[in-house]
Formats: structure tokens, sequence, C-alpha cells
């Protein structure tokens, strides 16, 4: 697996206790995944421990066009995020990856459903951006289901890319003031349900309701891929 050493470049609270690191590639060190991987990250000399370890697993955000990674992540106690937020800029950190399979399938004529609730946003910002940088002809919606607009990390990202791609609809759901998705505001907002690839990221309890929910709409199971992102 290729391993790399990145320099903390920057970091910023993108969200309500959601914080973005940003790391800088070296002299042939660029990171050559597909959108929507995760990379592991380690820290040699964490300011705390616990019995979790120095190591976690970060889905990529930033685009393969990009010259620099970034990730992002809800903000807790763990000792590694707490180290991780500490981290001086200019700090070195510990890569290795890319890993996982989670990333768009490959027929751009297939449209792609992206439902993301919380951090599960971040492989999506990835492929988002990736689609927009390429001019893909690729018909993306995502829906991003959030508490509360505070809560929801990249939103003006997002509206920038959908304001000149015309392939890419962005739609929020604020669920403290709407509910959550349900069937009824999958079929008004996606009007051929059974012609897209849905891809459903975010914390598991939501991985699970919105598979079952796209089942029960009649979404075939081989066309529902999925990413949890479990809290530590």
């Amino acid at each position: 697996m290729p391993h790399y050493v990145l320099a903390l470049k920057t970091k910023k609270e993108v969200a309500e206790e959601t914080m973005a690191f940003v790391f800088e590639y070296g002299r042939d060190q660029k990171l050559a995944f597909k959108p929507g991987q995760f990379v592991d990250i380690t820290l040699n000399e964490p300011k705390y421990k616990d019995d979790k370890g120095i190591t976690r697993a970060f889905s990529i955000a930033s685009s393969p066009l990009d010259e620099y990674l970034m990730v992002a992540t809800r903000l807790t106690d763990s000792a590694m995020k707490k180290s991780l937020t500490e981290l001086a800029e200019g700090g070195l950190v510990n890569i290795d990856g890319p890993l996982g399979s989670f990333k768009l399938h490959s027929d751009e004529a297939v449209p792609a459903v992206l439902l993301a609730g919380g951090i599960g946003i971040t492989p999506f910002r990835s492929m988002v951006k990736d689609a927009t940088e390429r001019n893909s002809n690729q018909k993306i919606t995502l829906i991003y289901s959030n508490r509360t607009p505070e809560d929801a990390a990249f939103v003006p990202d997002l509206e920038e890319w959908q304001a000149y791609n015309t392939d890419f609809n962005f739609i929020t759901r604020w669920t403290s003031e709407a509910g959550h998705i349900d069937g009824n505001f999958l079929r008004k907002n996606i009007k051929n349900m059974a012609a897209p690839v849905f891809y459903v990221a975010g914390p598991p309890g939501m991985v699970a309701g919105a598979t079952r929910l796209l089942i029960e709409c009649g979404v075939l199971e081989d066309k529902i891929r999925f990413e949890e992102f479990a809290g530590y």
C-alpha cells in the first residue's frame, strides 16, 4: 500500500463541530485515488492517547486534481481527534492509501443519486468536485440531510458547483424542521427511481434507514451502494 508523510497546511471549521484538514503534497508524493475512497491517517506522537490506537480512516474530501489532500471529521472527545485538532500547521502525519471501493460507476449515461447524512458528505464532495472539473455529462443528484443548516459542511462549495454544472442537482433537507427523508420526498425529487444507481453515506443508523427506504421505494438492492461513518 502506498505510504506518504504529509504536512498539515491548514485546518478550518466547515460546520458546527466539524473540522477540515488540508495536507500539502511533497515532491513526487501526490496521492492517486478515485473520488469516494479513503485513507488511513496515523499520528506518530499524538498529544492524547486512548485504547483505540493512533490510526483512523478518513474519507477524502478533495478531488484528484487538487494539489492538496483534504479530509474532514466531526469533532469528538476521542484522543485521535483531539490530537489531530491540536496538531500545529506544518506538523507531519503518516497517510496510507487509497483504500475502499466506494466510487461512482463508470457508465456516465446512468445517473447517480447521492444520499448524505452528516459527515457522510465528504466522499460525495470529492465525487461532485471531480465530475464538475472534468465536465462530466453524468446526471448527479445529491440530497444532503442534516438536523440544521449549521450542522451541514461544504454547502457553499456544493452550491457554487451547482451554479455552473447543469448536470448536478443539490438538495438540502433540514430534519429539525421538515423531518427525515421519506418516500414522498424521494419520489418528488427523483422522477424515475428505477434509473439511477444510489449511493448512501453517513452514520450507521442513517445508512440502514435510507437503504430500507430505497428498497421500499422499489430500488433493486444491487443498485444501492453505501459507506458507514461510525464514530470514534
